[in-house]
């Protein structure tokens, strides 16, 4: 576990840039523009719409980086980024702030594939105030929910589930076409955050460099029509 007065880190030099770039370009420029191109005022379908230029965005940035995979995980008429990192053996996934509070509170959210990724994350322990929460289980018939998700989410990066050995999920939140935070965290089964927490708010509008590439390491212990549901 890491040392209390110690700042955790998940240690993605680059990635962590990169992702919060990928949504800073596509929340702040690429939509905006798209709807004063197109002389749009209502914003019917707007929070679903986005993710097709977050996915193009995120696409582009991984293009760049070398080592780091990304594919789309369907679900129903919902479509999924999932990006794979082999260094640390990682899958990470992309949710706003407003959604994950939705996701967690529900009594059937085992269904959700947020439910196989956190069942990744082994050995994971809860961040105190989160349970206080008191959110609900997972109950016993949704356990073939979860291990379907987490097949899934596996195929979508073209790996083997033993091959994972974590999930992350970056957490956002944006206003007024704003990118206002974007965190990334590790979560229990239950999903609530645990002590694996990174800020990645500082990122925000930092000068980025699209052509660097992250060269292999070993990871370390210590250190609404086609989207038509909520991810």
């Amino acid at each position: 576990m890491e040392n209390s007065n110690e700042i955790f880190s998940f240690h993605l030099p680059v990635i962590d840039r990169a992702i919060v770039e990928a949504l800073r370009v596509s929340l702040e420029d690429v939509m905006p523009e798209i709807m004063s191109d197109n002389n749009l005022i209502e914003r019917n379908g707007y929070g679903q719409f986005r993710w097709n230029p977050i996915i193009a965005q995120l696409r582009d940035k991984c293009q760049h980086l070398g080592w780091l995979d990304l594919n789309i995980l369907p679900r129903r008429g919902w479509k999924t980024p999932v990006l794979f990192y082999p260094a640390s053996r990682n899958i990470l996934t992309l949710m706003t702030e407003d959604t994950f509070r939705s996701v967690r509170k529900q009594s059937n959210k085992g269904t959700h594939y947020l439910c196989g990724g956190a069942s990744f994350n082994l050995g994971v322990e809860a961040q105190y105030e989160q349970l206080e929460l008191d959110l609900p289980g997972i109950s016993p018939d949704a356990e073939i929910w979860v291990a379907k998700s987490r097949e899934e989410l596996a195929a979508a990066v073209r790996v083997d589930v033993g091959e994972i050995e974590g999930h992350i999920l970056v957490l956002f939140e944006v206003r007024a076409d704003k990118l206002l935070t974007v965190r990334a965290v590790r979560l229990t089964p239950k999903l609530e955050i645990s002590t694996e927490e990174e800020d990645w708010s500082r990122y925000i509008r930092m000068p980025y460099a699209a052509d660097q590439t992250i060269e292999p390491q070993q990871s370390s212990e210590d250190e609404e029509e086609e989207l038509v549901e909520l991810l």
